[in-house]
């Protein structure tokens, strides 16, 4: 068997497949040896029989060198290149109309971005994302204390710390915490079996985002981060990682994700533990006073329609870049842009999930859901059915650190998909989890 395993791997062009494939078929030998020998072949014979039944060992591992090597989606690169063409000719057209004067010079900027972002995307798409597996601890480690270094560093703009300038370039902290879900899903993996004892400590890793945004203070994006941590906990529990109860655990962690922010609401309304200026926003919220009006308001199926109100005039090429299209090329081109980046994501999501490694379908998930729900949110924004919060459309609107986190999650999305034939879950961690 050794001899036949040795032949066959031989024949395989991409040295990451050849655990995987010798896992498979070491397992299906062993099992077929088994079945020969209950059918009273001596040992030695039942091996021989078993091998013999595989084929020629160098045919059966060309066919399987064929199956296991790099994938890539051309159909998902094609639609991303076309929505980064389009992003670029979007906010080109957009600062020519809104600001003549330096519509020219922000189109080129985005532009840059844009195209370098891509690039970043592609050089993510050749990466092992199993790095991620064997590493989940030191990775996220190292992202926090990165964060909290880039918090110390941020100075204040109209009262938040969410930015940081390092000469003309400014970083948005609150981008970079979008990167926070595929690592929060490479930390639920390390935990994998350890039971209620993995579940404590999975919930226990939600507080540091949730309270970094906090800092800023951004409780719409705070809030936006710890739902995001919940869905994939409990997508985890789910799917019987932690082999516990599923129903009393589910309902004992979103009783928790409800109890917290609602405990933190009452302590600072009612003993006062709140600022005069957080009560004065939080009034805002309630009623809604900073609810922006519909894009939808004013504006016709076809053509330019009314002026945006002044709020969303500001953030014409950014938050609003869908009220702008309504505004000035009517109701079914901004349908139209919702439509085809909802649909790039959704199908991210779907090539992501078509492996067989678990881990892997989790980080392509967590990195899907990192786009899915800013981009569910801007569109809520602009249509004025919740209040009003920092939000982007992924690969459209205007702003560069946005722009990247974008295209580095839809390049780990790609990244999975590409060894969705090559890496088995053995190779994403570096030690057995404690229940297989």
């Amino acid at each position: 068997m050794e001899e036949y395993l040795k032949t066959l791997l031989e024949q395989i062009r991409c040295k990451k497949a050849r655990s995987l494939i010798e896992e498979e078929l070491r397992g299906h030998l062993e099992e077929q040896i088994e079945e020969n020998r209950m059918s009273g072949m001596e040992p030695e014979e039942a091996e021989k029989a078993a091998v013999l039944d595989m084929g020629d060992p160098v045919q059966t591992g060309i066919s399987l060198d064929g199956i296991h090597r790099p994938q890539i989606s051309w159909r998902l690169v094609i639609l991303v290149g076309a929505v980064s063409l389009l992003s670029i000719v979007l906010q080109m057209a957009a600062g020519l109309s809104q600001n003549p004067a330096g519509g020219i010079a922000g189109g080129l900027d985005h532009s840059l971005y844009v195209i370098f972002g891509f690039a970043l995307m592609l050089v993510i798409y050749r990466m092992d994302y199993s790095f991620l597996g064997k590493n989940a601890l030191w990775v996220t480690l190292g992202f926090f204390l990165m964060l909290l270094f880039f918090r110390i560093l941020s100075m204040p703009i109209n009262g938040t710390y969410i930015w940081l300038s390092i000469g003309n370039v400014s970083i948005s902290l609150g981008a970079l915490l979008y990167l926070w879900p595929p690592l929060y899903g490479a930390l639920l993996y390390r935990y994998y079996g350890q039971g209620y004892k993995g579940v404590a400590k999975c919930f226990l890793w939600t507080l540091f985002p949730l309270w970094y945004a906090w800092t800023f203070p951004d409780i719409g994006l705070a809030f936006v981060i710890f739902f995001a941590s919940m869905i994939l906990l409990s997508l985890g529990i789910i799917q019987g990682w932690f082999r516990i109860k599923k129903g009393r655990t589910l309902a004992v962690i979103w009783g928790a994700a409800i109890f917290l922010p609602a405990f933190y609401l009452l302590w600072g309304v009612f003993f006062h533990g709140f600022e005069a200026y957080q009560m004065e926003r939080l009034t805002v919220y309630l009623r809604g006073e900073n609810r922006a009006v519909s894009m939808l308001a004013g504006s016709r199926w076809f053509g330019k329609g009314a002026e945006m109100d002044v709020a969303k005039a500001v953030e014409y090429n950014s938050d609003y870049i869908l009220s702008y299209l309504c505004s000035c090329y009517g109701i079914l081109a901004a349908v139209f842009i919702a439509v085809l980046v909802l649909g790039l994501i959704f199908a991210a999501i779907k090539i992501a999930g078509k492996g067989k490694n678990r881990f892997g379908k989790m980080i392509g998930f967590a990195s899907g859901l990192s786009l899915l729900l800013p981009a569910g949110i801007n569109v809520l924004v602009n249509l004025g059915l919740i209040p009003g919060m920092n939000t982007f459309l992924p690969f459209l609107s205007k702003g560069n650190s946005y722009l990247l986190v974008s295209y580095i999650l839809l390049g780990l999305m790609l990244s999975v998909y590409r060894y969705k034939n090559i890496l088995s879950e053995k190779a994403c961690r570096k030690a057995k989890p404690a229940v297989k």
